[in-house]
């Protein structure tokens, strides 16, 4: 199945093409969770703050239906 990802912020290193704010597709097998994504986007647990599904903020453990839209966002720091 396939979501759409978009990755904020500090996040875009993770970007499969480089470092870009860009939506890109991803095939992940049925079943896939929000931390299975992380996970194989190779991006370190502590590096999440939100994930936005259907417009919801979702746990790790949300299950990703075929044709979502998934917006990961960083911690967010400053002084």
């Amino acid at each position: 199945m396939e979501v759409t990802v978009t990755l904020y912020a500090t996040l875009t290193r993770y970007h499969p093409e480089g470092e870009k704010n860009e939506a890109f597709t991803l095939e992940v097998p049925e079943g896939t969770t929000v931390k299975e994504l992380i996970d194989k986007l190779r991006i370190e647990e502590n590096e999440v703050k939100q994930v936005f599904i259907k417009y919801k903020s979702r746990p790790d453990d949300y299950t990703l239906e075929d044709g979502e839209k998934v917006a990961i966002f960083p911690s967010v720091g400053g002084g």
